[in-house]
């Protein structure tokens, strides 16, 4: 492909302080390639806070376009819609208004696109921690509890993403590009996915992949040399935060069981209270692997077993509440907080 325009997409709400350190790291960061035009567009997603002081701030002696955009809508698909729709560059890179890019991150970003026949590319986001985790949640086995952290790593090599390959982990939008006509062709955000109202619901990125299989046109690149530093907050490391997160992770899957379950046609699947029936059998089981482990001395293996039990909870609490009738916003109760790490 060739790139001669980027457009970095930037959502925020409430994190000025964060933000104006990304976007002295973006205009002040290395570019060695000079040969493709940057613009930055940052969307406020209703801050209160001074978010648009911060970019107009970040734009006035910047040596490419910050463009300000202001999404009344609530919601983090809003935002990346209203984003899309004032983008100009032929490729869209995502990023976080808490992301620090390493040197050379867009020109790898680019790179990728130039030498590779893809739709879509990213790599790592690495931590920038507040407290230092346990040891144990940064074990290869606790990769798969991630999630509420927002960081990623692959590994060290080149790997290519095409429909039908299996065991492949999509990426984050942390660190993520796209040609922009191919998430225009796809219409962009689903706008019921995506943090809104103080809720975790999200899936939004995860969801875009379902449909660019669908167009055919689902082709990527993790590129490793392709990374970002991403913050993570000491609130997000504790037993609390991981159990929400799972929970709302759980009532996100449940609307998008399509993308879940893609080997099924979930229209002809039989359903009891809303919920597919075989999600009865595989919730039973689950809680009962967690159950296993009370007692063990393993405590990694019971916090991962017991955050799949909560999220199997999210899921058939969301099937039921549509089922009823209503909007699925309430919260599990949850113990008081507690670090990640510690036994219960």
């Amino acid at each position: 492909m060739n790139v001669d325009s980027v457009t970095i997409l930037i959502c925020t709400y409430n994190r000025c302080a964060f933000l104006a350190e990304t976007l002295h790291a973006l205009l002040s960061g290395t570019r060695r390639d000079r040969d493709y035009e940057v613009q930055i567009v940052v969307v406020d997603n209703n801050s209160t806070d001074d978010t648009r002081k911060v970019v107009e701030d970040a734009g006035r002696d910047a040596h490419f376009s910050v463009r300000y955009s202001f999404e009344p809508q609530q919601g983090k698909s809003f935002a990346l819609n209203r984003g899309l729709r004032e983008a100009q560059g032929q490729l869209i890179a995502l990023t976080d208004d808490d992301v620090l890019p390493h040197d050379g991150w867009l020109d790898r970003m680019v790179e990728a696109f130039r030498t590779h026949d893809i739709t879509f590319a990213f790599g790592k986001v690495l931590p920038r921690w507040e407290v230092l985790p346990p040891a144990e949640l940064l074990l290869p086995r606790a990769h798969n509890i991630w999630g509420p952290l927002a960081i990623l790593d692959y590994g060290d090599e080149p790997v290519a993403y095409e429909k039908g390959l299996p065991g492949q982990r999509l990426p984050i939008g942390a660190n993520l590009g796209f040609r922009r006509q191919t998430l225009v062709e796809a219409g962009g955000w689903r706008t019921d996915l995506g943090k809104v109202n103080n809720s975790l619901i999200s899936g939004e990125d995860h969801e875009i992949f379902h449909r660019l299989q669908e167009r055919e046109q689902y082709h990527g690149l993790y590129d490793p040399r392709i990374t970002v530093s991403h913050h993570v907050p000491a609130a997000r490391m504790t037993r609390r935060y991981f159990r929400r997160w799972f929970y709302w992770h759980g009532k996100t899957m449940a609307r998008m069981p399509g993308t879940i379950h893609q080997d099924l046609d979930m229209a002809s699947v039989p359903h009891v209270f809303g919920v597919p029936r075989f999600l009865y059998r595989q919730s039973i089981e689950q809680g009962l692997r967690w159950l296993r482990y009370l007692g063990s001395r393993d405590s990694l293996g019971l916090l991962i077993e017991e955050l799949k039990t909560i999220e199997y909870m999210g899921y058939l609490v969301q099937c039921w509440q549509r089922r009823a009738g209503r909007k699925g916003h309430g919260r599990p109760r949850l113990a008081p907080a507690r670090p990640v790490g510690t036994a219960q």
